[in-house]
């Protein structure tokens, strides 16, 4: 599994190349809209970092050690002073009401429990914070509900985890924010299938 791990982090970005420019636009819609002291849960290669506003204090949840040497690199070149914090989004590592935002973007669909890191997302803001998500989603379509559920478990083991079928929206708006605003859509990724999304916000 660590040598898969590498492989994964090693080819990230390059793998994700070919979607990157339509993801552009979610990444602002998230990143781009966080404010103050930030929380991103899963940063990833840092994929975000070009979108925060300049005056933001970010901090990173990243578990994984591979994904964190590519995160501090990214950083470093852009020259952002951020903290890492190496730790799952299951169990954050801050007091209740630490954070203005935070932010997660196809992320949800890798943790072991969404659910879980949702509700830690919802504690860890301060009173009118706001949780910024972009995530892909199950298909509220039977038939598109049942191709996910039947590539999952080879998707699952060629991304190191990520899953298709996850309902993420019921995740979010199951978790005691006080309001939830978010846009459901299909994304096409250049094949002839389109996968679902959900864009949105949730304050405390």
């Amino acid at each position: 599994m660590s040598f898969s791990k590498w492989m994964f982090a090693a080819w990230y970005d390059l793998l994700n190349s070919g979607v990157e420019g339509r993801v552009v636009p979610y990444r602002r819609e998230t990143a781009g809209k966080a404010w103050g002291d930030v929380l991103e849960i899963g940063g990833g290669t840092g994929a975000n970092l070009a979108y925060y506003p300049s005056d933001a204090k970010i901090t990173f949840i990243e578990p994984d050690m591979h994904m964190v040497r590519r995160l501090r690199r990214r950083a470093a070149r852009q020259a952002r002073d951020v903290v890492i914090v190496r730790q799952v989004g299951e169990r954050l590592p801050f007091a209740d009401a630490s954070f203005d935002s935070v932010v997660t973007t196809l992320v949800l669909c890798m943790v072991r429990d969404a659910d879980a890191v949702v509700r830690e997302a919802r504690r860890a803001l301060k009173p009118g914070g706001s949780f910024l998500f972009y995530e892909h989603v199950v298909s509220p379509r039977r038939r598109g509900r049942w191709w996910q559920q039947t590539l999952n478990p080879a998707w699952r083991c060629l991304t190191t985890g990520c899953n298709l079928d996850r309902d993420l929206t019921a995740s979010i708006e199951g978790a005691g924010f006080s309001s939830v605003e978010l846009r459901a859509f299909d994304l096409s990724v250049g094949l002839p299938v389109t996968i679902p999304n959900i864009v949105g916000v949730a304050r405390v």
